[in-house]
């Protein structure tokens, strides 16, 4: 597997030739970083694709309804076999969750992330 590669700021790398592109586990943990970090209606191909964020962080006491959403985009993420930890570490005043995922690739690689996303 291997994609185009993404800087910090969330947009794509060029100028690097095949340093412009991840691999494998890489290339399996930025997909789903991504994917999490896609809000519904927000592409235009397919408008269900991603997680419906401004419903979600929205409303009070909806801890379980965000996980299982995370969960569900993270298991169809090509690459993805099991998940070992999902938890939301916390959603601050400005409605922003910071989520902790760990889960295993195809690859059998364990990759562990904290991901914080806000509306």
């Amino acid at each position: 597997m291997r994609v185009s590669k993404i800087t910090a700021d969330g947009d794509w790398s060029f100028g690097k030739g095949r340093a412009n592109y991840v691999t494998n586990t890489d290339a399996v943990r930025q997909n789903v970083v991504t994917r999490i970090r896609s809000f519904t209606n927000d592409w235009y191909a397919d408008i269900n694709h991603g997680i419906n964020w401004f419903g979600l962080l929205g409303s009070k006491s909806n801890e379980q309804s965000i996980l299982r959403a995370i969960e569900k985009i993270a298991l169809e993420t090509p690459g993805v076999s099991t998940i070992t930890v999902l938890r939301i570490l916390g959603v601050d005043k400005n409605r922003a969750a910071t989520i902790e995922l760990n889960f295993t690739t195809l690859f059998q690689q364990s990759v562990a992330l904290q991901e914080t996303v806000g509306i």
